[in-house]
């Protein structure tokens, strides 16, 4: 008997079976997706636009959070959520800056200088960081930072100080010091694997063409590893910029930062889509950060180097 189907159904009706079965295999990681992030996203934008009467949620559509974002003055006449804003954005960057700037030299030795086989190096890197972050924090905060800390004890001894200084602890230098400390080895795996994947005979090219090792860096190993850098980038600034664990246990009221607030206005029943309307200007600032970053390199090759 003789198919009538032409070639172009053929094909059409092999693409629709293969998408049904591309969909089928996404479908468990689409449902994750679909519940507990589109869907608590939703709920937030929604609730936003929300206002609340006595303690009430009231479903109605208002821009009154949104206009108190950016309008409401603080007890020193500054735009208290904007100041804070830019203040959290400010030091989420300057965590990134001094997380790149010390993890980048560490993978670049373990990717091109160490005799030592490089992946115990790496688990010998991470080893710390299986344990708690909470055990982390503490013991920065009294062994490292604190009043009997090393930091202390070593300015003591160097006679720089004669008794503890509280300047360690309770500030915005402290939060910088411990999101960095915190953040330093999981950045260093992307800049490694980026690392890993230049092909050597480049470094030896550069060499025989009469480039110094500086150059060599400037004008063929940084530009190639730069997928890697902005992974580490996206890893440390967006999580950096809504922390509020860290300037809790540290940070004290001048390392405050928009999560903190965030935070304490969803404990509060009443504020509830203030709460959502600062956690969405927070977001879309964040995407515009990534955005600008993936404008400069393109998302395949921050792929490729992962």
């Amino acid at each position: 008997m003789k198919d009538d189907t032409t070639i172009t159904e053929k094909v059409l009706n092999f693409l629709r079976g293969e998408k049904r079965s591309i969909l089928l295999n996404l479908s468990p990681s689409l449902l994750w997706y679909a519940v507990f992030l589109t869907a608590p996203l939703v709920l937030v934008v929604m609730l936003s636009f929300w206002r609340t009467e006595d303690i009430i949620l009231i479903p109605t559509f208002t821009l009154e959070h949104y206009i108190t974002f950016f309008t409401k003055i603080g007890a020193r006449g500054q735009l208290q959520y904007i100041e804070l804003l830019l203040k959290s954005i400010g030091m989420a960057t300057a965590v990134t800056a001094g997380c790149i700037a010390l993890g980048y030299p560490a993978a670049y030795y373990l990717s091109f200088k160490t005799k030592i086989p490089k992946y115990t190096l790496l688990i010998v890197l991470m080893g710390p960081y299986l344990a708690s972050y909470l055990i982390i924090i503490f013991s920065l905060k009294f062994l490292i930072l604190g009043h009997n800390g090393l930091v202390n004890a070593l300015l003591m001894n160097l006679g720089l100080i004669t008794e503890p200084s509280g300047l360690f602890m309770h500030n915005q230098y402290a939060v910088i010091f411990t999101l960095i400390q915190s953040w330093t080895p999981w950045l260093v795996l992307p800049m490694f694997a980026s690392l890993e994947k230049i092909d050597k005979t480049l470094l030896e090219a550069a060499a025989d063409l009469g480039a110094s090792p500086m150059q060599t860096f400037r004008k063929v190993t940084l530009p190639l590893s730069m997928p890697g850098v902005l992974v580490a980038v996206l890893f440390v600034f967006i999580p950096s910029v809504g922390e509020f664990i860290t300037t809790r246990m540290v940070g004290g009221t001048t390392g405050y930062m928009i999560g903190n607030t965030i935070q304490k206005l969803f404990q509060r029943g009443y504020t509830w889509p203030l709460a959502a309307a600062v956690t969405i200007v927070m977001m879309i600032v964040t995407l515009i950060v990534v955005f600008i970053l993936l404008r400069k390199v393109s998302l395949e090759q921050i792929m490729e180097s992962l």
